[in-house]
């Protein structure tokens, strides 16, 4: 059984259990004892399960177009999706898969976060290529509150640090004058060969931090934070990527964890519940709402 894949089952299975172990109390019978102890094993287990699905909410990031049976069948998966909307091909572009997989997994009724792969080494600034992302998002009448930028694979990177952080830094202000929340996707380690344990200017920077063992599903790490470590500007985190290149629903998709007590979360369900739509603005699709 794959603990990680539905949670909330557990309280079907503790139930089951529950019912069981009273029956046998009410009976009387000899195995009681034994029988009692095991329900206690199995409930302590499945009450874990739960309260470790009341804690965070499942999340998975796409760099692929999907069709909308896909998107439905990713609701079974995910509470949000990501979503890139610029690639680092060539000297970085539009990706233009984004706007149709925003339109799918709104109407599939999933969270939507955006996120950008710059090309740090481009002849375009760093402001260039937040603003062709941005641009071509509101265009396309999507309303963004927060943005986030990779800051991953080294090799991709220059061997100039401070060089390699300035090009963040003037992304993450760019998003900001935009009126946009920046966050940073990132490890531990990447940041400290791209940007040699760098700061950040100002402590409105989220976190979205990945650890991942292997690729495909057998390489998973736990699907919680307790792993975390603090570096760079952060002592915390807002999403965790616990899972990389695992086929699901018709994608090549890495799969995430973020608190179920954050906004997006709640916004979610109050709008899954009223109208099964994610929340609009002035008909536009609003995404970015973790930790806004």
């Amino acid at each position: 059984y794959n603990l990680n894949t539905h949670p909330l089952e557990f309280s079907s299975i503790l139930s089951v259990f529950h019912r069981s172990f009273h029956k046998e109390r009410a009976e009387g019978t000899a195995e009681r004892g034994f029988s009692s102890m095991i329900y206690l094993v199995i409930a302590s287990f499945c009450l874990l399960g739960t309260t470790s699905a009341q804690q965070f909410a499942y999340a998975v990031d796409i760099n692929q177009a999907g069709t909308p049976s896909s998107f439905d069948c990713l609701r079974q998966w995910a509470r949000t999706i990501f979503v890139r909307a610029y690639k680092p091909d060539e000297s970085g572009g539009i990706d233009f898969t984004a706007l149709p997989n925003i339109k799918n997994a709104f109407n599939a009724g999933i969270g939507i976060e955006i996120f950008i792969t710059p090309n740090p080494v481009s002849s375009k600034s760093a402001i260039t290529q937040v603003d062709e992302a941005v641009n071509s998002l509101i265009n396309g009448g999507v309303s963004i509150k927060s943005l986030w930028i990779m800051v991953t694979s080294p090799i991709n990177w220059g061997k100039n640090q401070a060089a390699n952080f300035n090009f963040v830094n003037y992304a993450v202000q760019r998003i900001r004058a935009r009126g946009i929340r920046p966050g940073v996707y990132t490890s531990i380690y990447d940041w400290a060969q791209i940007t040699n344990w760098a700061r950040l200017p100002g402590n409105d920077v989220m976190l979205w931090y990945w650890n991942v063992y292997a690729p495909g599903g057998g390489g998973e790490s736990p699907p919680n934070f307790s792993d975390f470590r603090p570096f760079g500007n952060w002592n915390s985190a807002n999403v965790k990527q616990f899972g990389q290149a695992e086929n699901v629903c018709g994608f090549t998709l890495n799969r995430d964890v973020y608190p179920a007590s954050s906004v997006a979360q709640k916004n979610i369900t109050r709008s899954m519940i009223e109208t099964n739509r994610i929340d609009v603005e002035e008909n536009d699709i609003v995404v970015g709402t973790i930790g806004v």
